[in-house]
């Protein structure tokens, strides 16, 4: 998960957005909306905002000499870019005595000042269009990678399903298989019947179903249990569930699995036969 970097220049606030939008994030569109609206805020702040010397540009520039047009289809090009309003020289351009002020003649090169200004002036307009563009999908992004959703989102899980029942024999631990891939974004990862936690470790669970068959003597104790791949060792048991009404049963197991371990899940029962699968196994990577 890409962290704000501490104190960021320009090109840091390029990256961050960068690398943020590269993260998947499943939030909800209303934490995008209220994301979206302190940002915006702040972006339409800096745009109409304006000093002393945008008011005294608007009072003594003369008339004529703005944006200066070399050719009929460059003005119609220039006409369809859209301009933001420059409110300090609209101020200057509208105070007591700026019509008189702007009717008195210039010098050539005072009026060649003016046109090196006005290029400057534009100039610096859109690098700050470019910055303040920057600043609001820097704080937009900063905001939205905070939340709870895009932290969760952008961590490591993985989902896998077995549709259909399989039969086993009771008394022993069986390890159980998982084939059908629902979504997987390593690590950790799952390998049809063990899983890796990855470099941070993981939370691993699964759930499955189980019916009686009819031959030999029926079950009536059901268990699963996660377990460490290598060794083992026993992570975490599900308690001995019995038959519902239906004469079925379930179990459901979670457990935390270390950094760099490998696990899979095993099932029991104490019938002679009995059908286990429409199972699960899901995991989900530690902060």
């Amino acid at each position: 998960m890409p962290h704000p970097p501490v104190d960021p220049g320009f090109f840091d606030k390029v990256n961050y957005v960068i690398d943020s939008w590269a993260t998947p994030c499943e939030a909800p569109w209303y934490i995008y909306v209220e994301c979206l609206k302190p940002a915006a805020l702040e972006a339409f702040i800096v745009l109409i905002s304006f000093g002393w010397d945008d008011v005294a540009r608007g009072f003594f520039r003369p008339r004529g000499l703005g944006r200066r047009r070399t050719g009929k289809r460059k003005g119609k090009f220039r006409k369809a870019i859209p301009r933001f309003p420059e409110l300090g020289e609209l101020i200057g351009e509208n105070i007591p005595g700026a019509e008189r002020q702007k009717g008195k003649k210039w010098s050539e090169l005072g009026k060649a000042m003016w046109r090196i200004d006005s290029v400057m002036q534009r100039g610096l307009f859109w690098w700050l269009v470019a910055d303040v563009t920057n600043d609001f999908a820097y704080n937009f992004t900063s905001c939205l990678y905070d939340t709870h959703w895009c932290r969760a989102s952008a961590l490591g899980r993985f989902s896998w399903s077995e549709p259909g029942f399989t039969i086993l024999p009771g008394g022993l631990w069986h390890t159980l298989a998982w084939t059908v891939l629902d979504y997987e974004f390593p690590f950790p990862n799952w390998v049809i019947t063990f899983g890796n936690a990855g470099a941070t470790g993981c939370t691993a669970s699964c759930a499955v179903d189980w019916k009686l068959s009819v031959f030999g003597v029926p079950a009536s104790s059901f268990q699963t249990r996660l377990v460490d791949f290598d060794t083992l060792e026993v992570l975490k048991e599900s308690g001995q569930n019995g038959l519902d009404a239906s004469n079925q049963s379930a179990n459901i197991v979670s457990g935390g699995v270390g950094a760099g371990r490998r696990f899979k899940f095993q099932a029991k029962h104490n019938g002679t036969y009995a059908f286990v699968g429409d199972g699960v196994v899901t995991a989900l990577a530690n902060h």
